[in-house]
């Protein structure tokens, strides 16, 4: 299971990184991309000093616990990267290239001082070789300054990343953005866990207690226990961090793609509405400019020009087709229902417009205009999705039909 998990994620974060830091883009490279680029590298490398083969490899070729210094190196490393592309996301550029360059500088200097106490430490005395002979309460005063150094600059970053994570969250408004960041503070409290644990065993190692059992190395996630801190608990933060720095990226395109296909669908159904009113009123079609074919605007155009076609058979809606629609809405059931609104509002301007086509003087007491108005101002969506429901039982509602019907025999005795 370790074997799986730490061979494969590295092979994903690394495609991924390659994706971020290759992709072509029109223009420039937007901000804070090479620091999400660097974070999903320096996972990997993380993830891959985890791999039983390539530790034991390292512990052969280089030094005995040789991976752990890359791993926690890497580890602090994609903790700067992500509190870089955090900062690049809540900051202007320049004031964000200053903050990142004193995150870089702090990063170097913890990592200086851990490869220093590293390189000074025996090989008999890291940290495998303390284990094989019973405990980590005997480890060297340098292994400990490995220790503080890493704690401080991990709790440092991660604490930096849970709090910008947060304040991006509160001002996003995307959905998806909103989620991912908010997936991305979650990780950040993993990686609190993880700080939290190691700060306690230095200060236990320190005091000669034994809390937990010293273990050996992981054979599962959670066995032995302080694999569950050790182990567990960086790697949900990473996946948790990597999610939800991604998620929003991977569901921009899908988002987009729904939205445009909506778009389109919904000026396809009021499409026959709009074909109506703008015969009888092609004064209210307006000036092509540019020949746009942008699902968005087509749709807000076509709302435009059916709302304003409405407007113009104001003086055409009958008080008695409303009343004979109303009746029948009544007499199915959908009397206060948002559907029941729509058949009625139909069949009045199925009646105006076979009005309209007619000649017909204007009404003396014309019928209102539906209501609901005010609620759905300033809302593209909500007044497309009440158009839509309105033609959508403008095409195919016998309750429409029986109005047309009515409003001819009306025009034909007037006759």
């Amino acid at each position: 299971m370790i074997s799986a998990i730490f061979g494969g994620m590295p092979l994903l974060l690394l495609a991924a990184s390659f994706y971020w830091a290759f992709k072509r883009r029109p223009g420039r490279r937007p901000p804070g991309t090479l620091s999400l680029s660097a974070l999903l590298a320096c996972f990997a490398v993380a993830f891959s000093a985890y791999q039983p083969s390539v530790r034991a490899l390292a512990d052969s070729a280089v030094a005995l616990d040789f991976p752990r210094l890359v791993s926690n190196s890497a580890t602090l490393s994609a903790a700067a990267s992500v509190s870089a592309l955090l900062v690049y996301l809540n900051y202007s550029a320049a004031d964000a290239r200053r903050r990142v360059r004193q995150r870089v500088r702090l990063l170097a200097l913890a990592v200086a001082i851990m490869a220093a106490a590293f390189a000074i430490t025996p090989s008999s005395l890291v940290w495998s070789a303390v284990e094989q002979r019973g405990g980590l309460r005997t480890l060297p005063t340098s292994l400990h300054v490995y220790s503080v150094a890493y704690i401080a600059y991990l709790g440092y970053a991660v604490y930096d990343c849970l709090t910008q994570t947060w304040r991006r969250s509160k001002a996003s408004t995307r959905t998806s953005q909103r989620i991912g960041l908010r997936m991305t503070a979650l990780g950040c409290l993993f990686a609190l866990t993880y700080a939290a644990y190691k700060t306690f065993n230095t200060v236990a190692a320190l005091f000669d207690w034994e809390v937990l059992p010293d273990g050996s190395r992981c054979t599962s996630l959670v066995t032995p226990v302080d694999c569950g801190f050790t182990v567990t608990a960086p790697a949900v933060s990473v996946l948790l961090i990597t999610i939800g720095l991604t998620l929003p990226a991977v569901l921009w395109p899908v988002t987009q793609f729904l939205r445009r296909r909506w778009e389109r669908k919904t000026a396809a159904d009021l499409l026959p509405l709009w074909h109506d009113l703008t015969e009888v009123s092609p004064s209210v079609v307006l000036k092509t400019i540019g020949g746009s074919a942008e699902s968005d605007l087509v749709l807000h155009r076509r709302v435009v020009e059916v709302c304003d076609g409405i407007l113009d058979l104001d003086a055409h809606r009958s008080r008695a087709v409303e009343q004979l629609a109303a009746d029948a809405v009544a007499h199915r059931g959908q009397s206060g229902t948002e559907t029941g609104a729509a058949i009625v509002e139909a069949a009045i301007l199925a009646a105006a417009i076979e009005a309209a086509r007619a000649g017909a003087r204007p009404q003396a007491d014309p019928a209102p205009q539906a209501t609901g108005e005010s609620v759905r101002a300033g809302s593209l969506r909500a007044e497309a999705l009440w158009l839509r429901s309105v033609s959508q039982q403008y095409m195919a509602n016998d309750i429409v039909r029986a109005a047309v019907a009515a409003q001819r025999r009306t025009a034909f005795e007037a006759a």
